[in-house]
């Protein structure tokens, strides 16, 4: 039944008929219904009923009454099926009843689904019978009993709603504002009700509204009870300004520096790639006595556009690197300003292709190796072998300025960079709040760089994950950190691919599956990004396309960290490959980040004794989580996983 289209019957608030009738619906009629439908049972008998609205009244006069409001009732009733059925010396509500709001809210206001419940209370306009008079003495006392039960069990309601509506902290204002007024309207005065409010409105990042919805309580209570909010309502206030996001402020030296008067500023990018460490790329040396195959040039070509899309450094373009090679001028070297060198030759001999990374100026070999590159495995594989150069000289280059950088007294943006990357390998929750604060001084000290405020995003996210997905805050901060990346920098790719994270688990799925495409797009060959995407993939309803960019982001990255494993065992619990799960699992550091995983797999495989052991581990770590929990956490477009959840956590002894 529609939650408000097909409502004839009104009890709550101010009581009426929504459909045209014959005469005028006895007051005492919505009482009786309101009755039957509040009594455990639905029936009472006739004798109850009489004295309890006529209780003045002797029981044979009484009784009359009963009869001839019934004979009323069923006369100006508009339709076909009877509001009151007769069961013998019982009255009951009958088919007709199911019309009315009160049956409505009293059946849904304990379904699991969310805009059911948000319906429900949308349609509560006021008081359980308003502006009604109570009648004697027995019927005021049910009035007093009958609202004041009503109206717990309605704001607590509202109070749940509004903490469900608002978890993923993405809720539009004017649904909270609807809820909120539902709760005043039933009692202005209730400082729970402003509290919750505050709550919601600061779980979207509305602090604004939360002001105000405080700043209202403080004037109410100030002019009806000569008081000040509880202390714990004025924490939530202080928390809810806290956690907001706020731009972070750079500071700047007030001297002018000579010759900066009337300077074009230059774009954040263009100010970024000044302080980033060069790289050049060479193509190798022929063997003796054979010409060099285009291919071997194409290849480390290549290699050089695959480290171009790293934010810790930058690339000299092949083309002008590779000219100085052709020319062997020194001077044209020098203006190339690289401080590394990346040159290698084909071993005679051999099928083999030697590479090595020096410091410039200086000559000092800081990585050296050898692939194996024959012309016809080359033509096959030649992505893979680039790839895999490109990774292992993209770590050797970072991990040689963090070496450099950890001996240098200035606290500088690009080590804390690199420093919350070493952190960041692991999921477990000590590491990932170590690793964001090495990302959040990164952005402090350069406030454009966007890889470094996306990093903060992605440790955030993390994090409220870990957590249980319990603080909005966190999420809603990751939310404000991808924006910025994006503002500083629209063609990096990492503000886009956390803003569609954040979307996915905001349930906003059409954004997250917009944002991932612009991601892959800006950067099509990030190993990272391509792990991320499948993992959404799965989300979305699509496992297979995402298991597809699992594995092209695993032949990228061999030896991913944990967060790999992570996302590859969530593609294969969602195509219900329980088993490749937790094979994905085993592979990880660190088990914490994905014991639902590991718990739901062995539950579903009906290995009961280790799904218990890892049931209780959750527990343990998110005590009274329930199989609901559990659902709600888990973005689902399709809606496919709930079975598989709640069969595996009741195995695991989660109910």
């Amino acid at each position: 039944m529609d939650a408000e289209g097909d409502i004839v019957l009104h009890l709550v608030g101010v009581p009426h008929v929504a459909k045209p009738m014959e005469g005028v619906f006895p007051a005492k009629g919505y009482v009786l219904i309101a009755i039957l439908l509040l009594c455990g049972s639905r029936r009472m008998s006739r004798q109850t009923i009489a004295a309890l609205l006529w209780d003045d009244a002797p029981e044979e006069k009484a009784l009359t009454n009963l009869r001839q409001l019934l004979a009323r009732i069923n006369r100006f009733w508009p339709l076909d099926e009877p509001l009151i059925d007769v069961e013998g010396s019982n009255l009951m509500a009958g088919p007709g009843a199911r019309f009315s709001d009160l049956a409505h809210i009293l059946g849904r206001r304990k379904s699991q689904v969310l805009a059911e419940r948000v319906a429900v209370v949308r349609l509560v306009r006021g008081d359980l019978l308003d502006t009604l008079d109570t009648g004697g003495p027995e019927l005021s006392q049910w009035f007093r009993s009958e609202r004041e039960r009503f109206r717990r069990q309605i704001l607590a309601l509202a109070g749940d709603v509004l903490m469900e509506m608002t978890q993923f902290a993405r809720a539009k204002k004017s649904d909270i504002d609807e809820i909120g007024e539902r709760m005043l309207t039933l009692e202005p005065e209730r400082e729970e009700s402003f509290r919750a409010l505050m709550e919601a409105y600061g779980r979207i990042g509305d602090v604004e509204e939360a002001s105000r919805v405080f700043d209202d309580l403080k004037i109410i209570l100030r002019k009806e009870m000569g008081i000040e909010p509880r202390p714990e309502t004025a924490a939530t206030m202080r928390r809810i300004l806290a956690n907001a996001p706020r731009p972070r402020l750079q500071v700047v030296a007030e001297v002018e520096m000579p010759g900066t008067s009337g300077q074009i500023v230059q774009p954040p990018a263009l100010r970024n790639l000044m302080g980033l460490p060069r790289v050049s790329l060479f193509p190798p040396q022929p063997r003796p006595g054979e010409p060099l195959h285009p291919l071997y040039r194409m290849l480390i070509e290549d290699v050089a556009n695959d480290l171009s899309r790293h934010a810790t450094f930058a690339v000299t373009a092949p083309h002008s690197s590779f000219d100085v090679a052709d020319t062997g001028d020194r001077e044209r070297l020098a203006a190339l300003r690289s401080g590394y060198l990346v040159t290698g030759f084909l071993v005679p001999g051999s099928q083999k292709m030697a590479l090595r990374l020096t410091r410039n100026p200086g000559d000092e070999i800081i990585w050296a190796a050898e692939y194996r590159v024959e012309l016809e495995d080359l033509v096959v594989a030649f992505r893979m072998i680039s790839h895999r150069i490109a990774k292992t000289l993209a770590s050797e280059i970072e991990r040689d300025q963090l070496d450099r950088l950890r001996v240098d007294p200035k606290p500088l943006a690009y080590r804390h960079y690199l420093e919350g990357h070493l952190l960041f390998k692991n999921c477990d929750l000590p590491g990932l709040r170590r690793a964001r604060v090495e990302f959040q001084k990164a952005a402090a000290a350069d406030m454009d760089f966007a890889a470094a405020r996306g990093a903060v995003s992605n440790a955030l996210q993390l994090e409220w994950l870990m957590l249980g997905a319990n603080d909005p805050s966190l999420l809603m901060q990751a939310r404000h950190e991808a924006e910025a990346a994006i503002g500083i920098d629209a063609g990096n790719s990492v503000g886009h691919w956390m803003s569609a994270v954040i979307a996915l688990h905001q349930r906003d799925y059409d954004k997250a599956a917009e944002q991932f495409l612009e991601a892959e797009t800006l950067n099509p060959n990030s190993a990272d990004l391509l792990e991320s995407h499948g993992d959404t993939l799965a989300h979305l309803g699509d496992p297979d396309a995402g298991w597809q960019r699992f594995q092209r982001a695993i032949e990228l990255n061999p030896f991913p960290p944990d967060r790999y494993w992570w996302g590859g065992a969530t593609i294969a619990y969602f195509r219900e490959d329980f088993g490749g799960a937790i094979d994905m699992c085993s592979k990880m550091e660190n088990d914490q980040s994905v014991l639902r995983i590991l718990a739901i797999c062995h539950g579903n495989l009906g290995n009961k004794e280790i799904a218990r052991s890892y049931g209780a581990r959750l527990k343990d770590m998110y005590p009274g989580i329930t199989t609901t929990d559990v659902v709600n956490l888990t973005p689902d477009k399709k809606g496919n996983m709930k079975d598989v959840i709640v069969r595996g956590l009741r195995v695991a002894g989660i109910n």
